[in-house]
Formats: C-alpha cells, sequence, structure tokens
C-alpha cells in the first residue's frame, strides 16, 4: 500500500465530496479550502489532488475565472 489509513480516509473524504450533489461551483471551491488546508498542514500530495480535482470539475463545467484561480494556486 502506498497510502497510510490517515491519508486513505482523507481521500476517501474527497471521494465522497466528489459525488454529494452539490452545485459545481461550490463544490470547486470546497476542493479549492480543502486543498490550502492541506498545503498548510505540510501534506503537498494530497493538496495537489484536491487542486487535480476542482481543476477537473472546472474544466468540465467551464468555469474559466475559477480555472485562473486554480492554476495560481498550483504554480
Amino acid at each position: 500500500m502506498d497510502i497510510d489509513p490517515p491519508k486513505r480516509w482523507q481521500t476517501l473524504r474527497l471521494k465522497l465530496l466528489w459525488s454529494l450533489p452539490k452545485e459545481p461551483r461550490k463544490k470547486i471551491k470546497d476542493f479549492l479550502r480543502l486543498g490550502d488546508e492541506f498545503y498548510a498542514q505540510g501534506d503537498e500530495r494530497l493538496a495537489n489532488y484536491c487542486y487535480g480535482l476542482s481543476k477537473r470539475l472546472a474544466q468540465e463545467v467551464g468555469v474559466i475565472h475559477l480555472l485562473k484561480k486554480i492554476d495560481q494556486r498550483v504554480e
């Protein structure tokens, strides 16, 4: 296993958030907020995973201004 149990719990939490019925823009902002929290805790891998999920959702929905915010945080 390449992911220890706490990180596995976090990825499960993120997958649950992905599947919940919610407005896509709010979901993107939730992923960005979680990514910022993980980055502040020093877990860059989970932060990048959150940013990737938010970018994927933003591309599907076509929200350009949120894509720019995501790109700024990834750089």
